[in-house]
């Protein structure tokens, strides 16, 4: 047998190998374009980033090593340029010198792989733009880094500026790796999200990451055109209007199967555009196999064929198609697309269907989403992942799973891999024995969880509602957060009612609550919210659903990473927020370090408020955390407490950061005679806060006191009008418009509120004891002379105009507010 194989890098170079392990008297051939063959193509960033520093550690085999060991002839710079299928034969081209001529063969393996997408956009062949897909190319793209990074460390030219063209694997490794290097970097991806392999919600804890390690990110936009800069530098100009200047752009856009040898020899292909082969990996000619990036292959879940362009598949397809050409009948089962990624400190990727391909195929599922730790969470080094199952509703059979996070991602997505591909359900998660010591996993692994979760819905003992759903979800339903007060205070869902977990049970007890009134419940992860489900559902209620996931799933959906994580959080705008409940301290001196490494939310946040009450005014608390979210927790509730956020740091899964504890005893009094003047900032849009902070207005302005009332975030709600003029609103706003108050009649009330039931109970309690309602009340005050001022800021991120507002109102800013207290008797914040 003569068999001639086309490509020599994964598919390749694996067919050659073990048909000469089957078939010792064969001659085989193999043709490769590129100067390099059976090189590791997926280690090529880690080499431009230094972390593998050895060039030759990349070249797995040479032509001579494959000759010597398998007796193959391999004919590197040498492209096969056509096929002929009748005669048999293949025409050939020497890269390096032109010559040209022709071979025959018995059997022929075609695997070309594919091709890197470089658009056709103007300046698109700048020297400075590559993609990386071979040796050369990574060779070239080192090249140009370590010219760039010498001249800057000599003083000749400012920070090197990367631009990554794709937020894929091969884009966010590069750009990782990049930054290893000290480039500032730049990632522009068309789609909006990050790692198009996954579905959305688990791209967004990654893109959080990328971005609190300094990545900087434009989603939703593309490449339009690229224009010579001085010094070999060049610009890339945005869809979205944004001029990003450049020593380096690398494309990482996609690839697309090479298909032109086969499409101009006659060979079938499939829906997708690759080469269609059978389940022996043989095309439409049955002398030609195929097999790699440039075939389809049928879909583990989905029905169809499908492209897959990852090395595991390329090398089993290689093998069965070897197989077959030696004569034995081995068939290729199926892809399921199993892919991982390192991005930083953090692991994400998937196994089976994404939810987008489930939709697009119209195959019925449900999702499940966990957040367990890696290991025990009482044991160091570990953090939250996001762990997703998709799963058929009638017998919970697998249908996919995705996970991110910090330790374990590897090994929970191989579980996952290996039972979609023996067709388990989620019941047969639950029953696995895996590996447990505190180090390595938990007595109830996130995989048994997964089930666990699953399971119940399946079994009736859950219903979820999800984050997407929202806020048509939540219509019409009394929504629930069962987390801590201190959680709520410092982030909750719009409109909810705050009834923890521990309190539940009492609040029922009181029979205030409707049994037929829907409930919609969440916590943190789903776990407090799954345990009041069943307190709710086993007292008679009849329409419960937990919140799939918890609050953690719910910002993942609707938070956007750019408003809170491009690079860093600024500092300067949490110790101004922090001012405003209590005056900064100067420091003491004294520093005390506080490791809240595998602790999840509130766990930080607890262990630090305790630690804040022990210390003085102006003591410091080094605090090390390993839960991501602590970066957006920490500014949060420092500024509530009035403590000063000195610094956090990006360090493992989570931060570093450093408070310094505030109080109103350092803060500097004035020094003229105080008026006899109230000054009140109202942060709550809770009824029952407002009528009580009218009350006192109206007081005091009885008693001859001026008043300054400075309304900001949820506060603005009671000074919206009823009938405000119709105006063009942005989507956001529109959301907003909806998930909050229309006006003071309409506000809930801070517990008890039952869906609005407690709310109009409460107001009738007031009219039959002549309270007046609390728009009569904003009136008076105005009437009596209260100054009401807007929050000009907390306008703009809510969406809210001035013709939103009712007549009178004024506009300021945080200076208006402490210039009113600083000549006040006294300040309030309700």
């Amino acid at each position: 047998m003569k068999l001639v194989v086309v490509g020599g890098v994964a598919a390749g170079a694996s067919v050659a190998a073990r048909a000469r392990r089957l078939d010792e008297s064969a001659e085989i051939i193999v043709f490769e374009r590129g100067h390099h063959v059976s090189f590791a193509n997926c280690g090529l960033p880690y080499h431009v980033g230094e972390v593998i520093a050895e060039r030759d550690r990349l070249l797995l085999q040479t032509p001579q090593s494959l000759r010597e060991s398998l007796n193959i002839d391999v004919r590197i710079a040498t492209e096969v340029i056509a096929i002929d299928p009748a005669a048999h034969t293949i025409s050939v081209r020497e890269v390096d010198t032109g010559t040209e001529y022709t071979e025959s063969y018995g059997k022929l393996a075609l695997c070309p792989g594919a091709s890197p997408v470089r658009p056709p956009l103007p300046g698109i062949d700048h020297p400075a733009i590559d993609v990386l897909r071979r040796i050369g190319d990574m060779d070239r793209i080192k090249a140009r880094l370590d010219g760039a990074l010498a001249k800057q460390k000599a003083g000749r030219r400012d920070p090197v500026h990367a631009v990554v063209i794709g937020a894929g694997y091969i884009g966010l490794e590069m750009a990782e790796n990049l930054h290893h290097r000290g480039v500032t970097v730049d990632v522009v991806e068309m789609a909006d999200q990050i790692l198009p392999p996954v579905d959305r919600d688990m791209s967004i804890p990654v893109e959080q990451h990328l971005r609190g390690r300094g990545i900087h990110v434009h989603l939703s936009t593309a490449a339009a055109a690229f224009a010579p800069l001085p010094d070999e530098r060049v610009s890339v100009e945005l869809k979205s209007g944004t001029t990003l200047p450049a020593d380096l752009v690398v494309l990482a856009a996609g690839v697309r199967p090479d298909t032109k040898l086969a499409t101009e020899a006659g060979l079938a292909l499939g829906e997708h555009g690759g080469i269609a082969v059978d389940t022996h990996m043989r095309t439409s000619d049955p002398d030609i196999w195929a097999a790699g990036d440039a075939v389809e292959t049928p879909h583990t879940v989905l029905p169809g064929s499908y492209l897959s362009p990852l090395a595991g598949p390329a090398n089993r397809e290689a093998r069965v198609a070897a197989e077959n050409i030696c004569g034995r009948e081995t068939e290729y089962l199926s892809t399921q697309g199993t892919s991982i990624v390192k991005v930083f400190d953090m692991v994400a990727g998937g196994t089976g269907a994404t939810e987008r391909q489930l939709k697009a195929a119209g195959v019925a599922y449900k999702a499940a989403h966990v957040h367990p730790s890696g290991h025990a969470g009482y044991y160091p080094g570990t953090a939250m992942m996001h762990l997703k199952v998709l799963f058929a509703p009638d017998d919970g059979r697998l249908l996919g799973a995705q996970a991110c996070g910090f330790d374990g991602i590897d090994k929970r997505l191989d579980l996952m891999a290996m039972a979609i591909r023996q067709q388990m359900t989620v019941y047969d998660l639950e029953h696995q024995e895996l590996a447990y010591a505190p180090p390595f996993g938990s007595a109830k692994d996130p995989i048994n969880m997964a089930g666990f979760v699953a399971s119940n819905v399946l079994r009736g003992d859950l219903t979820l509602w999800y984050a997407e759903d929202f806020p048509a979800a939540t219509e019409g339903a009394a929504l629930v957060d069962v987390r801590t007060p201190e959680e709520y205070d410092i982030w909750h869902i719009p409109g909810a009612v705050n009834v923890p977990l521990p309190t539940l049970r009492k609040t029922i007890e009181a029979g205030e609550w409707d049994r037929a009134q829907p409930l919609r419940l969440y916590c943190a992860v789903g776990f407090r919210s799954y345990l009041a489900h069943r307190v709710l559902v086993q007292s008679g209620f009849t329409d419960v659903a937990t919140l799939s996931g918890g609050s953690t799933t719910f910002k993942a959906v609707h938070e956007k990473p750019e408003d809170t994580y491009e690079a860093m959080p600024p500092m300067e705008s949490y110790a101004e927020a922090a001012s405003i409940a209590a005056a900064p301290a100067e420091a003491t001196g004294t520093l005390i370090n506080l490791d809240c490494t595998g602790l999840a939310c509130p766990g930080p946040i607890m262990k630090l408020s305790k630690a804040m009450e022990d210390i003085e005014v102006g003591d410091e608390v080094r605090v090390t955390v390993s839960d991501p979210g602590f970066a957006l927790d920490a500014p949060a509730w420092a500024s509530k407490n009035g403590h000063r956020l000195v610094d956090i740091e990006p360090e493992g899964p989570g931060y570093v950061a450093t408070m310094r504890k505030g109080g109103a005893g350092v803060a500097t009094v004035p020094s003229g005679p105080v008026k006899d003047k109230t000054t009140m900032v109202v942060f709550s849009g809770d009824l029952d806060k407002l009528v009580a902070a009218f009350i006192i207005a109206n007081g005091a302005l009885s008693m001859g006191q001026d008043v300054s009332i400075f309304f900001t975030f949820w506060g603005l709600n009671a000074l919206k009008r009823e009938d405000a003029p119709s105006r063009d609103k942005s989507a956001m706003e529109r959301m907003m418009s909806m998930m909050m108050p229309s006006g003071a009649g309409h506000l809930p009330l801070s517990t008890m509120n039952f869906g609005g039931a407690g709310a109009g109970m409460i107001k009738k309690v007031m009219s039959d004891h002549g309270v007046p309602t609390l728009p009569e009340l904003i009136a008076s005050a105005q009437e009596g002379g209260a100054r009401l001022i807007g929050c000009t800021m907390t306008m703009e991120l809510l969406g809210i105009a001035e013709s939103d507002l009712i007549d009178g109102v004024e506009f300021g800013g945080v200076a208006t507010m402490l210039g009113d207290s600083q000549d006040s008797s006294s300040t309030l914040f309700i």
